[in-house]
């Protein structure tokens, strides 16, 4: 089947995502193949893939609780018959909650609930998430600026799980799932042999790999690009991404997927090879920089992501948490630190002082240490917060990742209010 207008600029990079999202704001389908169509609401939900067989619907993923509804009814549009099976392809919440929506419409019509097909891990993560939920809130809150947000839980969990793969026969469709690990450990490839049809769920996501977040737990860099591998040796005809529009013919999936899996392959090697050197941590984050080819690839942007966190992902699971440094290994608290510091400085206004000095050079990772010291120092000093909060604006406005811009905006929003204003 052949792109879009909009896909080729996409693909080209005269077209941004945003405006993807605002093309399919309203629910959109996509025929993938005989009997099997893709949703889309937004790029920040995971993508729903129905699949038309003699026994029912199977449906790759469920939507988000706010999407899942106008996801459903896309799905309506095209087949109102019983949905028979759901498969998740991880236990990330954009990809799990709508079967919430999808039970109760079963239980409306008097047709049994379908069943729930994942990997052992998923129902894992669901009881981690409940034994961690006001964390979960609170990091969410603060990352989106959504004060009292509460993470939900409760999702239904896998009635069915496999370990490494699973074969399912359902109503004369062949389903092959493939576990594998990258964003999550709960990570499921779906494969349709007979139809070469992949979906990948969030191992493929239009932009750089998020195999980085500075707040989530472990991520797997060098098995995301084993994944990513396995996709590229099935040679699929039509890839559906976890996110991001469907991907159709041989050629450009295995450049999209080769593409990705040779930038995620590079960090691994550069980042393993200074380790393996004794480089310190401080060494390998300076030190390890991804080829600007990479970056430079529409479907790879470090829009969400930054290469710089996978590294530091990196070394972690490879050399754990302590990073060399002693004064790390049972460090001061930062307010003493700070205080000491700024005692050394001649007070904390010559340590903010410095740090405007440095912002107006362009030097923002010292300035931005610089005046963090300084505000912890003096919290109650609005002038200092004053300074702060515009020196971590500066620091956003140049951050290319939304990951790192929210972030940073967590301690711009703080330094704003004490600052009063």
């Amino acid at each position: 089947m052949s792109q879009d207008a909009l896909f080729e600029r996409l693909w080209n990079g005269s077209a941004r995502m945003e405006e993807w999202t605002e093309a399919v704001s309203q629910g959109a389908l996509t025929a993938v193949a005989d009997d099997i169509v893709t949703v889309h609401t937004t790029y920040f939900c995971g993508s729903v893939t129905a699949i038309r067989t003699t026994e029912g619907l199977v449906l790759i993923d469920t939507a988000k609780p706010d999407t899942a509804r106008r996801t459903l009814e896309v799905v309506r549009s095209w087949d109102d018959g019983p949905i028979h099976t759901v498969i998740f392809t991880h236990g990330h919440i954009d990809h799990t909650s709508g079967i919430t929506v999808i039970d109760a419409e079963a239980d409306a019509r008097g047709w049994p609930r379908p069943r729930i097909v994942a990997h052992r891990n998923v129902a894992r993560r669901m009881q981690r998430y409940a034994d961690t939920q006001g964390f979960n809130s609170h990091v969410q809150g603060q990352q989106f600026d959504m004060p009292g947000y509460v993470y939900p839980i409760g999702q239904r969990r896998p009635d069915e799980v496999y370990d490494e793969a699973l074969t399912l026969e359902i109503g004369g469709e062949r389903i092959e799932l493939f576990h594998g690990r990258g964003e999550t450990d709960d990570a499921t490839i779906v494969w349709l042999p007979e139809r070469r049809v992949l979906a990948s769920g969030d191992f493929v996501i239009w932009v750089f790999p998020n195999a980085g977040n500075p707040r989530k737990v472990q991520r797997y860099a060098a098995e995301w690009a084993l994944a990513l591998r396995r996709i590229e040796s099935l040679k699929p005809a039509v890839l559906i991404p976890g996110h991001g529009p469907v991907v159709f013919g041989e050629a450009r999936i295995a450049q999209m997927v080769g593409d990705g899996a040779a930038a995620l392959e590079h960090l691994v090697r550069e980042t393993l090879g200074l380790m393996n050197r004794g480089a310190s941590l401080d060494e390998v984050l300076h030190a390890v920089r991804l080829p600007d080819a990479y970056l430079a690839k529409p479907y790879l942007l470090a829009k969400y992501d930054d290469p710089e966190f996978l590294v530091r992902g990196i070394y972690h699971l490879y050399g754990g948490w302590f990073d060399g440094d002693a004064a790390h290994l049972k460090p001061a608290r930062t307010a003493e630190l700070a205080a000491e510091i700024a005692t050394l400085a001649g007070g904390a206004d010559r340590l903010a002082e410095r740090a405007r000095a440095l912002s107006e050079s362009g030097r923002m990772r010292l300035a931005v240490a610089l005046i963090e010291l300084a505000g912890a120092s003096a919290p109650d000093d609005r002038r200092i917060q004053a300074d702060r909060a515009a020196i971590l604006q500066k620091a956003i406005d140049g951050e290319g990742s939304l990951m790192g811009k929210a972030f940073l905006a967590v301690s711009q929003r703080e330094a704003a209010r004490r600052s009063g204003g």
